[in-house]
């Protein structure tokens, strides 16, 4: 069974690997910007121990198997801004050996749900353009295109 819950600063070991499976997916999609590497803990300890975001942990057996990052945002404060509180979803990962059983999913209603009890008005993301599987996912759960981050190589 699957449990969804703020994580622990015991499971910095369990989201520390999670960190190292994104990152070394983020280095197969786009090796030009990224490449694989392990986090020191000190990250996941100042957002698990700060007040303006969680890790949401899907936990099962008592292991952390997938982690959703999120902080509470505020539009910025410019007079062209509309003032908007909102939630940014930073990460989202799955363990790979336990891809495709939903727990992606799951954690994106965990999300939601985060998000509805902080009077959050939205949800933001940013994807890699080459992730189609994770594009899929979002889109199916009805997020949808809002800006357009490009590049140009120097």
């Amino acid at each position: 069974m699957i449990i969804i819950e703020p994580a622990k600063l015991q499971d910095l070991q369990d989201i520390s690997g999670l960190y190292e499976a994104l990152n070394t997916d983020m280095s197969l999609i786009q090796p030009e910007m990224f490449r694989p590497a392990g986090e020191d803990g000190s990250f996941i300890h100042s957002v698990i121990e700060g007040g303006d975001g969680d890790i949401l942990v899907a936990r099962e057996g008592g292991r952390a198997i997938g982690l959703a990052l999120v902080q509470d945002k505020n539009t910025p404060p410019y007079p062209a801004f509309i003032p908007r509180r909102y939630t940014y979803l930073m990460d989202l990962v799955v363990a790979p050996e336990h891809r495709g059983r939903g727990i992606g999913r799951a954690l994106l209603g965990a999300v939601k749900d985060w998000a509805e009890s902080r009077d959050a008005e939205f949800i933001e993301l940013g994807v890699l353009a080459q992730n189609e599987d994770a594009i899929r996912l979002y889109e199916s759960l009805g997020f949808k295109d809002s800006r357009k981050i490009m590049q140009l190589d120097l």
